[in-house]
């Protein structure tokens, strides 16, 4: 598969004699190609965009619309493989780490890629690619294309002697000649000799605006002056001065396009009308002269226009934008920023959710405009646009690039508002924010904790952006391990708000729905439930109960009704809500999306796996549509799939699912990702249920490894693998490895966790039960009363939980021999199980079956 990559400086014509390849292939039957992909290349969105939208019209499988990166990935994966032919150009590299992993690559014998740049780096020779170097034409081929394009056009009548000294005249320089070219054209009766007179006066008056050590790659000024007498021309056109208005705009934005819908905005009528009216005329403007502007630029040469291309539709040349920017005069720049930026906004979706194609494409504008005034962006105040695309990273799920973007974000803003500035500390809280989203926790907390230290000291411990990054690290704090700082942390914010904005204020509100949810992570889902219910009815009385805030809070709190015990009530509640959800929000919306994962969950929880599979096989394909394959909620909605297919029965089939799941997360998120850890320990444990146990505590020996560099050996999912661990080693037939495993964990439990968290009781009953395997029974039995008797003080009589230890001292008493006392268990944990999880529950059905065999041997059938 052939690679050519043309590398010059801008204007030399790389880009036409791309295009002229492409075209060739089209038209020459020899060399026709059965598909041709044109790709602008000036960013890594832009490439993966237009390999989407290939994908997607070639309607290849798996390509079907909802996520670009996915959509890119099949289409590479197309052209590895296809036996069709194919030309992808890439156009206008502008940064080499932008096309790592996206060069088409293969063996393919009937593929051919071009790319254009104009950087000269040696990495470009790699993977078999061919550098050409393209310079300026000659003074022949100048000549040539000067009298090519105008004989062919039939004006050849307008050459004349002067050509081969205004191809000189012109630098030789590709853009330039072809900006001359469609000025000839257009005006129809200047000759050659007419232009260069035109030409020569204009650069005259440009000497001292652009002097030539100023033109440091050797194109500025020819491509300025052909650029200055086309604009000229059509800044004729009705309105007139609106064209020029027009061509600044579009050249503070990304030249690989922007939406046709830009100019339907009031702010660039507005504008374009000022500019005309700051030149003396009068005119009210309107988006269709707008678009008749657009038309007669691109009659010019000066824009390019293809509504085809959806809503990239509108492009300019990156060396003519750079020209014109460095026409507008200084008192002019910041009016013409100020509306860019304002139409941009203005386009800006309210909802992200409604329109993620057209959000991909504004970011690289918003990108381009911060690129292109960096200094006006911050002094004029419009950075807050710059602040909506970093936030539409997170609801892309682009969480890694969040970090970056929201990193230079907050050095921009030092840079131009000052370190102490109170917008500044709000973008480095945010790249904590994005730091915790990507997966990492602990920097989350380190950043955080120092954002949160300056605002202390610069605008006082009651200020509310304090209180907003205080409440961050705090959940942060939590999310990394340390849900007891979480709920201190939570509850000094709380105390604060309560103070300063009053106990109905929706940020106080928000605290104690936070502090409820990390009491429950601390092991007491009782009392957050209790918390959490208290807390609606007063919201439901100040907000109403269709207010957002309300509709989180019953969220959470069927969540911890569940983990209280009552599962079938959680479900039932989250039933209730998604009607609610629904109805307020629409079936698009995250909450409404998120409500039917958490009910599917519950429902699951209680007895009915099949229904949880049936709804998470809907919800997976609602998210694919709106979110995209990459999206984290997309693979989380994957993960709980393939967990439910397991509860269901189909264990190899869970193993599958997350075998691939880790595939994609570790793609998408990267080995360290606390996602990705998680699929690790899912895929052990099916692996283990599907194939036998004697590898498991192998998979989650190098898991814990692992566990301990990223999450450190107190967090809870560390002090977890250790715990599956040493219980898969009881699975393979070593319970006293079992035993003595859960017995060096269970002090780290209780002295991270406390002795009466769930995740400590549950230590402590399998060290229990694993003492049972081990041939000591009567051990087991004394481990289990014990557990049993902080179960039901702890979790209450119905807990699934507390059930579970009434079961295992059920079987442990039988192998004492006291049937009586192995009767009681059961027939404790049967009656349980049939009140709360119904009598079609597995568990209930197991329970049901040992008593009846209990009570055969004791000498009883009977069940009541």
């Amino acid at each position: 598969m052939p690679t050519q990559v043309l590398v010059g400086s801008g204007g030399t014509g790389k880009t036409q004699l791309a295009a002229t390849i492409a075209y060739h292939t089209l038209n020459v039957p020899a060399d026709a190609r059965d598909l041709i992909v044109w790709v602008t290349a000036v960013s890594r969105d832009a490439i993966q965009s237009m390999y989407a939208e290939a994908a997607r019209r070639l309607a290849l499988l798996g390509a079907d619309g909802t996520d670009v990166v996915r959509d890119a990935e099949v289409l590479l994966s197309w052209l590895t493989t296809s036996s069709r032919s194919w030309l992808v150009v890439l156009d206008d590299i502008t940064d080499l780490h932008d096309v790592d992993g996206l060069w088409p690559r293969g063996a393919s014998a009937r593929g051919h890629v071009i790319a254009t740049t104009r950087r000269k780096d040696p990495t470009l020779t790699g993977g078999g690619r061919k550098v050409i170097e393209v310079r300026t034409f000659t003074p022949t081929e100048s000549s040539s294309y000067l009298t090519t394009r105008l004989s062919q056009a039939g004006f050849g009548h307008l050459l004349d002697q002067s050509v081969p000294e205004l191809a000189h005249t012109l630098g030789y320089l590709p853009l330039a000649l072809s900006h001359a070219a469609a000025y000839m054209l257009r005006k129809q009766r200047l000759t050659c000799a007419d232009y260069l007179a035109r030409y020569r006066e204009q650069y005259s008056s440009l000497r001292d605006l652009l002097p030539a050590w100023a033109d440091t790659e050797a194109y500025g000024r020819p491509v300025t002056v052909t650029l200055t007498l086309g604009l000229a021309a059509a800044d004729s056109a009705t309105p007139v001065g609106g064209a020029r208005a027009v061509l600044r705009a579009a050249a503070l934005l990304d030249p690989a396009g922007h939406p046709m819908r830009f100019w339907e905005t009031r702010s660039m009528a507005g504008f374009v009308s000022e500019l005309i009216e700051r030149n003396g005329a009068n005119a009210t403007v309107t988006s269709e002269d707008l678009w008749d502007l657009c038309l007669e630029l691109n009659s010019y040469g000066l824009l390019q226009v293809d509504p085809s291309v959806g809503d990239r539709a509108i492009s300019m040349h990156a060396v003519t934008a750079r020209a014109v920017r460095e026409s507008i005069d200084s008192d002019e720049f910041p009016i013409v920023v100020a509306a860019v930026a304002d139409g941009l906004a203005e386009l800006w979706p309210q909802r992200h959710y409604l329109d993620p194609h057209l959000i991909s494409v504004l970011r690289p504008n918003v990108d381009a405009l911060w690129l292109n005034a960096t200094d006006q962006i911050w002094k004029l105040g419009r950075y807050r646009l710059l602040l909506v695309a970093g936030d539409s990273l997170f609801d892309a799920g682009l969480q890694t690039a969040a970090v970056g973007y929201w990193k230079r974000i907050s050095h921009s803003a030092a840079e131009f508002l000052g370190p102490h500035h109170p917008d500044v500390f709000t973008a480095r809280a945010q790249v904590g924010r994005a730091q915790g989203h990507a997966g990492d926790p602990a920097a989350a907390v380190q950043t955080l904790r120092a954002v949160v230290a300056q605002q202390v000291e610069v605008l006082g411990t009651e200020h509310p952006d304090t209180l907003a990054s205080s409440q961050d690290l705090a959940r942060w704090k939590g999310h990394a391990g340390d849900p007891r700082g979480a709920v201190a942390d939570t509850n000094a914010v709380l105390e604060v708000r309560r103070r300063v904005l009053g106990p109905q204020h929706p940020d106080t509100l928000a605290s104690r729905m936070l502090l409820a949810r990390w009491r429950g992570e601390t092991g007491n889902a009782t009392l957050a439930a209790e918390e959490l219910s208290e807390l609606l009815q007063e919201m439901l009385a100040e907000l109403g109960s269709d207010h957002p805030a309300v509709l989180k809070t019953r969220n959470s709190l069927a969540y911890w009704r569940g983990e209280a015990g009552d599962a079938a009530g959680a479900a039932q509640a989250l039933e209730g809500l998604l009607e609610d959800h629904l109805r307020i929000l629409g079936t698009d919306h995250q909450e409404s999306l998120k409500t039917r994962n958490n009910m599917a969950y519950w429902r699951g929880e209680a007895g009915d796996s099949a229904g949880a599979v049936l709804i998470l096989e809907r919800l997976l394909g609602d998210r694919l549509r709106i979110l995209g394959p990459d999206h984290p909620q997309t693979l989380a909605s994957r993960s709980n799939l393939a967990y439910w297919r397991g509860k269901s029965g189909e264990v190899r089939a869970a193993a599958s699912e997350f075998r691939a799941l880790l595939e994609d997360r570790i793609r998408v998120l990267g080995h360290d990702h606390i996602d990705t850890l998680d699929t690790r320990a899912n895929l052990a444990r099916w692996s283990g249920e599907a194939d036998g146990s004697s590898r498991i505590a192998v998979l989650f020996e190098e898991l814990l490894a692992d566990r301990l560099r990223v999450l450190g050996p107190d967090h809870p999912d560390t002090l977890t693998t250790r715990h599956e661990v040493a219980r898969w080693r009881g699975h393979g037939g070593d319970p006293e490895a079992a035993v003595l495993g859960l017995t060096e964990v269970l002090p780290d439990r209780v002295r991270v966790l406390g002795w009466d968290h769930p995740d400590t009781l549950a230590t402590r009953h399998e060290i229990a039960r694993w003492q049972g395997e081990a041939g000591r029974h009567s051990i087991a039995t004394v481990g289990l009363t014990a557990v049993l008797t902080d179960r039901l003080n702890i979790l209450g009589p119905k807990h699934p939980h507390t059930l579970v230890t009434f079961a295992e001292l059920g079987r442990w008493r039988e192998a004492e021999g006291d049937l009586q006392a192995a009767v009681d268990a059961w027939e404790t944990a049967y009656h349980g199980r049939l009140q709360v999880l119904g009598s079609e529950h597995p568990d209930t059905l197991l329970a049901q079956r040992q008593l009846l065999r209990l009570r055969k041997l004791n000498g009883s059938r009977d069940l009541d």
